[in-house]
């Protein structure tokens, strides 16, 4: 048998003591009693928006003394997700949604490594992510109708919504006729904009608006317009209300009122209508600085019209739309003193003057303010007159306590002008200032209809020529009456006599003046809207009828009831009644 070489003896005793070595090392190096390696999120279900970021919180247990590795990983990759752990035993998963969504359950999974000791862990939680708004083009107000020349140009404003956090990549504008110049521009946050357009030299009647834009998630909005192009005629004088027959056009200059104080606006709308379908268009050129409204023949109504930016009225106009002329048959008297008093035959809004007819009745008005509210629809009814809106939809007034001056830092006119179909009460306990445009006496209007000034003013609801009359001398015709026998208000009155009241069981609800010439004119029992309560009261019972002057905080009034038709007192400001204009001198 070989014997093995010295050499070789020793290499293999190296190698005996090297496995020993290893052997002892190993030993040295076996896994301790560790507890269970494990990881769990703060909830089994999260709630976040499109776009937005929420953390998700968790802990770790079971790596006492040894370092681990964690990371996150979600179901869907439009997701994102970090890790931020400052201690190994908690951290967040930083979770960011998608920024569209049309509702969907992602999920998260944490995964924890022990790589010494090859130990391993996975949790799970559910983000619920809401749906996306759509993405979607529109208007501050509809727009159907535009006013244009030749050459000039306007501006439709327009609103981007559901955009989010996603990107707009591109957008597009269509005209047709091509004829017609057009352009858009967005603002800063992307959430809004304008087209700019520009008219051709010849005119068409109609233009055809197709505008589209495309976010980075391929969605779409697209917003299609087809316009009237609507041609204005000479601007009537500055009013609050016109007197316009029907089937006509009207245009009208966009200014405050009585007054050169033009408007901003960029559009105009129908704000209601008490006849369906009297309005047949309302349109609006901030260029031209007008409105032009054109009305359907054969309908007779009242309407109030409006300019409006960005959807939100910044002024309004009462339409009167009949055949009458107040120029016609006005009620003329002439007072003791020699000085001349001209009326109209009708109260404002009426569409009649006959007796006994509730054409007669006309509209209401809060002392001050500039716009109407509907009254009785017949001359026994505490029911109002109906609106509408431009589809014929029925729409009714609101009725809202008047805020104080410490809650709005000002008065109530301009939310009055913004809102001229809320009738603006006052709590009686606020006594003696129940008034509807504000609760300190020290910021009462007293000229709001030029009871101090004597001049029409910019709040006059009257038509152009025409305005509030004063109390006082004007109404001194209501002296010229007489009662037979005893006078006692179960006494007839003597129709002899030029100022008298119907005195029949049936129709004892108003009082006439007969003129020498056998000429009548009829001032109705209309009766009041509560200055409390808004509600319409007191029809063929009586009568107030507003003058433009006041007396400390109240108004004065000219009532008209049985057994007083010369009684003349003053009353809280926030009632609703009638007004009968009197011709400017």
């Amino acid at each position: 048998m070989k014997m093995f070489s010295k050499s070789m003896k020793t290499a293999a005793a190296l190698m005996l003591a090297a496995a020993a070595v290893f052997s002892y090392s190993c030993q040295k190096e076996t896994p301790p009693d560790l507890p269970s390696l494990k990881a769990a999120f703060g909830s089994d279900e999260f709630n976040v928006e499109p776009g937005g970021t929420i953390s998700l919180p968790f802990v770790v247990n079971g790596h006492e003394n040894v370092d681990v590795s964690v990371s996150a990983k979600v179901s869907n990759p439009r997701a994102e997700v970090s890790v931020k752990n400052p201690l190994m035993y908690q951290g967040d998963v930083v979770f960011t949604a998608p920024a569209v969504s049309s509702g969907e359950n992602i999920t998260v999974t944490l995964s924890v490594l022990d790589e010494k000791y090859n130990r391993s862990v996975e949790t799970s939680t559910t983000v619920v992510v809401g749906s996306s708004e759509p993405l979607q083009l529109s208007l501050y107000s509809e727009l159907n109708s535009v006013v244009c020349k030749s050459g000039s140009s306007f501006k439709i404003p327009f609103i981007l919504s559901g955009l989010g956090s996603a990107k707009m990549s591109s957008a597009s504008l269509e005209l047709s006729p091509s004829d017609w110049k057009g352009s858009y521009s967005f603002a800063q946050d992307m959430l809004s904009g304008e087209i700019a357009i520009t008219a051709p030299s010849s005119l068409s009647d109609k233009l055809s608006v197709k505008f589209s834009v495309v976010d980075d998630f391929d969605r779409k909005a697209e917003l299609n317009l087809s316009i009237d192009i609507v041609m204005a005629s000479e601007a009537a004088g500055a009013a609050n209300c016109y007197i316009v027959k029907p089937g006509s056009s009207l245009t009208i200059k966009a200014v405050e009122g009585n007054s050169n104080d033009k408007l901003d606006f960029d559009n105009a709308k129908l704000v209601w209508q008490d006849a369906v379908g009297m309005v047949k268009s309302v349109s609006a050129s901030q260029t031209e600085g007008v409105l032009v409204v054109n009305l359907n023949s054969g309908i007779s109504g009242n309407a109030v019209v409006a300019a409006t930016k960005q959807g939100e009225i910044v002024w309004s106009w009462h339409l009167w739309v009949s055949d009458y002329d107040p120029d016609e048959n006005p009620f003329v008297w002439t007072s003791k003193a020699g000085n001349t008093f001209t009326y109209m035959d009708r109260n404002l809004g009426a569409m009649g003057c006959e007796k006994y007819s509730a054409a007669a009745l006309g509209l209401m008005y809060q002392w001050g303010r500039k716009d109407p509210f509907e009254g009785s629809d017949g001359v026994h009814s505490s029911v109002k007159v109906k609106q509408y809106d431009f589809e014929g939809n029925r729409i009714t007034q609101t009725v809202e306590q008047r805020p104080g001056y410490s809650e709005l830092k000002s008065t109530t006119l301009a939310l009055s002008i913004k809102n001229p179909m809320t009738f603006y009460v006052a709590p009686g306990s606020d006594y003696p200032v129940v008034d509807w445009f504000t609760d300190k006496a020290e910021h009462q209007n007293n000229d709001l209809w030029g009871g101090v000034s004597g001049l029409k003013t910019k709040y006059d609801p009257c038509p152009e020529g025409w305005m509030v009359p004063a109390s006082g001398e004007g109404w001194g015709f209501r002296s010229e009456y007489s009662k037979g026998g005893k006078l006692t208000d179960s006494t007839p009155y003597d129709p002899s006599y030029p100022w008298y009241i119907e005195y029949d069981d049936e129709y004892c609800i108003g009082f006439r003046y007969k003129q020498s010439d056998g000429k009548e004119y009829w001032f109705p029992f209309t009766g009041k809207l509560d200055p409390n309560k808004g509600d319409l009261s007191g029809v063929d019972g009586g009568a107030l009828y507003l003058t433009r002057n006041t007396s400390n905080t109240l108004m004065e009034v000219e009532s008209f009831a049985w057994g007083n038709p010369a009684s003349e007192f003053q009353l809280n400001r926030s009632y609703g009644a009638t007004v009968r204009c009197v011709k400017v001198k």
